[in-house]
C-alpha cells in the first residue's frame, strides 16, 4: 500500500515537472477546489512532501510549481471572498447549512480580522476548520482584498512550505543511507510530518479559542 502510494506521488510530480498541462491543471483545481472545502486528504500534502524530495534530488523545476500553488489558492480564496461581499447572506447561507463550524465561528472570525489582518487571515487558515469560514467572513465584513491576499499567500508558505521542506531535508539524508533504510525513511518521515502539523495546528485551534 506505501509503496503503490509513493509510486503514485512519483508519478503525478514527475508528470507536473515535465510541464504536462492536464497535471498543471488538476494540480491547480486541487489547490481551488480545497479553498472551497472540499478536501483531498493527504493527495495534496503528500504531493508536496514528494516535491521537496524530489527538488533534494536535483530534479523538478522549482518556480512553476510555486506559481501553480499559489495562484490555485489564490484563485479558490478569491472566488469565496468575493461572493461573500457581493452576494452577501445567500452566498454565506448557503455554506452554513452544510458546513456547521461556518455559522458556529463566523460571528467570531469577523471581529477578529478588522484589528489582526492580514495575519488573522494566515492563523485563521492554518486553524482545523477554519480555512473557508476565514475566508467568507473576509468578505462579509468587506476586508481590503490586498490584506486577504497577502494572508492567503502567508498562509500558503507556511502550510506548503513545511511540506516541501521537510520532503526536501529527508531527501537529503537519504543520500547517505542504504537503498532499504531511505525505502521506509521516506514514508515515515511523511507520516511525522503529518503528525507535527496535525499538532501545530491543534495548537493554534485551542490559542484561537483563547482570544477574546
Amino acid at each position: 500500500m506505501i509503496a503503490e502510494y509513493l509510486q503514485f506521488l512519483s508519478q503525478a510530480v514527475n508528470t507536473v515537472n515535465q510541464g504536462n498541462i492536464i497535471a498543471l491543471v488538476a494540480l491547480f483545481l486541487v489547490l481551488a477546489l480545497g479553498e472551497l472545502g472540499i478536501p483531498f486528504p493527504f493527495v495534496l500534502q503528500g504531493v508536496l512532501f514528494f516535491i521537496g524530495y524530489q527538488i533534494s534530488q536535483g530534479s523538478v523545476q522549482f518556480i512553476p510549481l510555486v506559481v501553480i500553488l499559489l495562484l490555485g489558492r489564490q484563485f479558490g480564496s478569491a472566488f469565496v471572498y468575493w461572493m461573500a461581499r457581493f452576494s452577501g447572506n445567500s452566498f454565506i447561507g448557503w455554506f452554513e447549512k452544510r458546513f456547521r463550524l461556518v455559522r458556529n465561528e463566523l460571528d467570531k472570525l469577523k471581529s477578529r480580522l478588522h484589528s489582526r489582518a492580514p495575519l488573522a487571515i494566515a492563523v485563521g487558515r492554518l486553524t482545523p476548520g477554519l480555512l473557508v469560514p476565514t475566508s467568507l467572513a473576509s468578505g462579509a465584513i468587506a476586508l481590503r482584498y490586498e490584506y486577504f491576499a497577502l494572508g492567503v499567500v502567508l498562509s500558503t508558505v507556511i502550510w506548503d512550505g513545511t511540506f516541501i521542506v521537510s520532503g526536501f531535508l529527508i531527501g537529503n539524508g537519504v543520500q547517505y543511507l542504504s537503498p532499504t533504510v531511505a525505502r521506509w525513511l521516506i514514508p515515515l518521515g511523511f507520516v511525522i510530518v503529518i503528525c507535527l502539523t496535525w499538532a501545530g495546528s491543534r495548537f493554534l485551534s485551542r490559542r484561537k479559542s483563547a482570544l477574546p
